[in-house]
């Protein structure tokens, strides 16, 4: 069965998410929810699930249509123990899915390349294997998840945004920043004028912190989803009807 990808925003792709999981043999199902594309209406010919960033907002406060389709989508996954990996806005429509929630961040917007510590937690998941406990990590968002869900596990954190990465069971997990941006990506936000970009000091100096840090948030972003793959979202990982789960 394929791994559904979900498209929220044209400025947010895949990425090194859809190259890794496809060079490790998964079939992709690539919805772009932005284009129009439906999601599908249940899990019967899904095995795992990415949702990707965008320009939607998933506050508590509010009641997209769009985003509450995701959440109900990605309960229900959870519920089944099917594996769903949450990047950006995926992180937060997770968190906000199995009841946590997420806010608007005061003062304004977390861009650029911001330095993220893991937990004592996040250094014993499987996921963060090969990753430097302190780590320069790539974001770019102006709503933040300011509670976990129930049971939820903090695996990373930031200075300003405390919820940087999470994992709630042993199959759904959360990161507010953006490990799937390749280089192309990278190089298209670094570069923008707007005022998301001036919150992150202007292009210029983003670009200048790409040059510095780009390399090691490639490699280690290499590393992640090479062990999503491996770990969280192994091919094998139905065998005759039994789900092979992380063991942390």
């Amino acid at each position: 069965m394929p791994t559904l990808i979900i498209q929220n925003g044209a400025l947010s792709p895949p990425g090194s998410a859809l190259e890794v999981l496809r060079s490790h043999g998964h079939s992709i199902n690539l919805v772009e929810v932005f284009n129009g594309q439906p999601l599908p209406g249940d899990l019967d010919d899904v095995d795992s699930i990415v949702c990707c960033g965008g320009e939607q907002s998933a506050r508590s406060d509010l009641d997209d249509p769009l985003i509450l389709e995701e959440c109900e989508l990605l309960a229900t996954a959870h519920e089944q123990g099917i594996p769903v990996l949450g990047l950006c806005l995926g992180a937060q429509v997770l968190a906000r899915a199995l009841g946590g929630t997420v806010a608007r961040m005061d003062p304004g917007p977390e861009v650029g390349f911001v330095e993220l510590a893991l937990t004592p937690a996040g250094r014993e998941d499987a996921l963060y294997k090969g990753i430097p406990w302190w780590s320069r990590q790539f974001c770019w968002h102006e709503d933040e998840i300011t509670e976990l869900p129930p049971d939820g596990r903090l695996l990373a954190s930031g200075k300003d945004v405390s919820n940087q990465a999470f994992v709630v069971g042993t199959t759904s997990y959360g990161l507010q920043y953006h490990p799937e941006f390749g280089e192309t990506a990278l190089r298209e936000h670094c570069g923008r004028t707007d005022s998301f970009a001036e919150a992150g000091g202007g292009s210029e100096a983003l670009m200048r912190d790409l040059h510095a840090h780009g390399p090691d948030f490639l490699r280690h972003a290499q590393r992640f989803f090479e062990s999503v793959a491996l770990f969280l979202m192994p091919v094998d990982r139905i065998n005759a009807g039994i789900p092979k789960d992380i063991s942390h």
